[in-house]
């Protein structure tokens, strides 16, 4: 009885040990698995991109857990023979000189930029102001128009058509002085300034020349947009 009981014991220790071997082995590979991920994002960012500012972003597609990542004792080895610039999505092969080992990862390249979205849904008409505007990181890809960096740059100023939730702001989308507005022009000769009302005629952002009607006069000038319902002319 007492033999049967010793054998019992054997197994049972025996199991335990090779399950821990299993678990040492299982956490090896994990580790391994998040080396290779960290050297691979490593050699995009000095290797190809020759070391890109810190708002690029670099996003190493995780290893299939089923792939076994040997020992390789002199360091894998990164190349990307067809590399392009232009992409944003790169594939990078990882090998191991001595024995033959390779394998395809799959790397994404993000280029940042920080510009204003809309927070909320928007109609047209509604006016802009730090509660529904926000400055957020975009990827350069996404970003078309004339964009805004900073939400002061805007607040103010008016949607002209509907647009969601974290929609990129361009000048194409919103006025300052929108078509049929009345706004003030100042006329500005010297070291004069004279004021009048008039009705703008086009929608115009700031900077932008626009021609507006003088209510006095009845006569069409065309005028700078200077702020929020305010135009200004040289005289």
């Amino acid at each position: 009885m007492r033999y049967m009981t010793h054998i019992s014991l054997s197994t049972k220790v025996s199991i335990v040990f090779t399950l821990f071997l299993v678990s040492l082995y299982a956490t090896a590979q994990t580790d391994q698995r998040d080396i290779i991920k960290a050297q691979t994002a490593e050699f995009v960012r000095y290797s190809l991109l020759n070391n890109p500012d810190e708002n690029t972003q670099i996003n190493v597609r995780d290893i299939d857990p089923r792939i076994q990542i040997p020992i390789c004792p002199e360091g894998f080895a990164f190349e990307s023979p067809n590399y392009d610039v232009r992409l944003s999505n790169v594939s990078v092969k990882i090998s191991c000189p001595s024995n033959n080992w390779f394998l395809f990862s799959h790397v994404a390249i993000q280029s940042l930029q920080q510009v204003v979205v809309s927070t909320q849904a928007l109609s047209p008409g509604a006016l802009l102001n730090s509660r529904n505007i926000a400055v957020a990181d975009i990827d350069k890809s996404k970003i078309r128009g004339s964009s805004f960096l900073s939400v002061e740059e805007i607040v103010g100023a008016r949607i002209k058509r509907r647009v969601r939730e974290g929609s990129i702001l361009n000048a194409s989308m919103l006025c300052f002085v929108c078509k049929g507005d009345r706004v003030t022009i100042s006329a500005v000769t010297g070291g004069l300034s004279i004021q009048v009302y008039g009705i703008a005629e086009q929608d115009g952002t700031l900077g932008e020349t626009i021609q507006v009607r003088n209510m006095s006069s009845d006569k069409r000038v065309f005028a700078t947009v200077a702020g929020t319902d305010e135009v200004q002319i040289k005289i």
